[in-house]
């Protein structure tokens, strides 16, 4: 059967033996993924989390001239609020099914949508994402694709989100990816080779994106950057190109491995570029492919130089820092703080899966002891872990800073922050040193009552995290 046949990908958890709730050290989760069977864990109570939607529309928010129709109630439009704040690339609009819609079906109302949004924007492609609603009632949205595709000669791409097939939002990466290459690779019999790398950006900060791409082309590497930025024509060209490099192995990692099986275009699988030597690797893993190691190896010496006499005495020794990001993101960063002589006092990570395997060794020979918080969104978990370890420094993204500040530890935001290349290391040094230096605010926060009882900080850290019984 054809890889991508199917309507939609297989979840996460039954490809990866993805886990979305774990807590423990290093060493038991790497024992654990040396064995054929993952125990899923699930949680009794969640205080909040991401939906497997939000992540497929990050995806669609990067395509360029294109308009997506959200087909479900118009509560399921919400999700793009954050993308249209940011200032994304595509137009965003609901079918808005009320619930005669939701029982009698509602093609008619999709494609009178669709055809009004052809004729007011005349897009290059238009994205139909399905909901929990569509995938209940089961709307035959493939008609509609296949009669207006012909009628209108226009790229229509189905997503088909369900909200419920898997635990891990992450899974919405492989959703919409899934239907990307299914419905606008073109026809990979005809497709002439080209001497392009794939450079693989799935959400990643522009400026991130654009440090990358400025390294390799100083390698002389032809680049053909997707699903960031892209069109639809770059995924014409990305199942010809000559191999794919991922900006991070986790989020894309679909992608390159259908380019790879299904078109034959090889994946090199390397660790995100972050940090002077994780930088130094990625670069030297693509010029080994391309057999042009002598420039890279040179690139790297003179890079290194310049990062070493900006950082000048700069050091994180005697300083510990809790990392809480993405997982492929969160491992880098690890690296990078004990590169740069930190101690990481422990990780919340969004998942963990056997894609994270060779980290869990690593660390499970450095820093067995190490503990890892596989949550999505639990503030209230990490808070009580915190207030057990108290770091002197807090690395993670934008939603959980206000918490963590009330108990006065110094934050350091991500979010908006490029760290990728030479250059993100100095970015995250002087980042470091602001937060390291003013510490003013947050023992001013931390004088505000917690929002949380001490009855719960008297539980353990993983008093909802249960295995799963079949």
């Amino acid at each position: 059967m054809s890889l991508l046949r199917a309507k939609a990908p297989r979840s996460r958890e039954k490809r990866l033996d993805t886990l979305g709730a774990w807590l423990g050290p290093v060493s038991a989760a790497s024992t654990e993924f040396a064995g054929d069977e993952i125990a899923q864990r699930i949680r009794t109570f969640a205080q909040s989390s991401n939906d497997d939607l939000l992540y497929a529309l990050r995806i669609l928010a990067g395509i360029r001239d294109s308009v997506t129709i959200i087909h479900g109630p118009r509560g399921c439009a919400a999700a793009g609020l954050y993308h249209i704040a940011a200032g994304c690339n595509t137009r965003w609009f609901v079918t808005n099914l009320d619930e005669r819609d939701t029982i009698m079906g509602a093609d008619r109302k999709l494609r009178k949508s669709v055809v009004a949004l052809y004729r007011r924007y005349h897009p290059a492609v238009v994205f139909i994402v399905g909901n929990p609603v569509i995938a209940i009632n089961n709307d035959d949205i493939q008609s509609v694709v296949e009669e207006l595709h012909e009628e209108l000669e226009l790229p229509i791409v189905p997503v088909y989100v369900t909200g419920f097939s898997s635990q891990n939002a992450v899974s919405g990466y492989d959703t919409a990816l899934h239907s990307l290459l299914k419905y606008l690779s073109g026809n990979s019999a005809t497709a002439l080779k080209n001497e392009r790398i794939n450079l693989l950006s799935v959400a990643e900060h522009p400026q991130d994106r654009k440090d990358a791409q400025n390294l390799l082309k100083q390698l002389g590497i032809g680049l053909n950057v997707i699903p960031d930025d892209s069109t639809i024509d770059q995924f014409r060209l990305a199942v010809s190109a000559r191999a794919s490099i991922p900006l991070s192995p986790d989020a894309p990692e679909y992608l390159g491995a259908i380019l790879d099986k299904k078109y034959g275009v090889p994946l090199i699988n390397v660790l995100r570029p972050v940090g002077v030597e994780g930088t130094g690797r990625w670069l030297k893993s693509i010029a080994t492919f391309l057999g042009n190691e002598e420039a890279a190896e040179e690139l790297h010496e003179i890079k290194s130089a310049e990062i070493a006499l900006q950082l000048g005495d700069f050091s994180l020794k005697g300083i510990k820092t809790y990392i809480s990001l993405s997982s492929a993101n969160a491992f880098s960063v690890l690296d990078l703080l004990e590169e740069l002589g930190g101690e990481v006092a422990g990780l919340t990570i969004t998942h963990l899966d056997r894609l994270h395997v060779g980290h869990l060794n690593e660390l499970a020979l450095r820093n067995p002891s190490l503990q890892i918080h596989v949550s999505d969104g639990q503030a209230f978990e990490e808070i009580s872990i915190l207030r057990k370890l108290a770091p002197d420094l807090y690395l993670g993204d934008a939603t959980h800073l206000g918490q963590v500040a009330r108990l006065g530890i110094p934050v350091v935001s991500l979010e908006s922050l490029a760290i990728v290349g030479y250059s993100g290391v100095v970015r995250l040094a002087r980042r470091i040193k602001t937060a390291l230096a003013n510490s003013s605010y947050g023992l001013s926060l931390a004088k505000v009552n917690s929002p949380y009882q001490d009855a719960w900080f008297r539980r353990s850290h993983n008093w909802h995290i249960k295995q799963e019984v079949k």
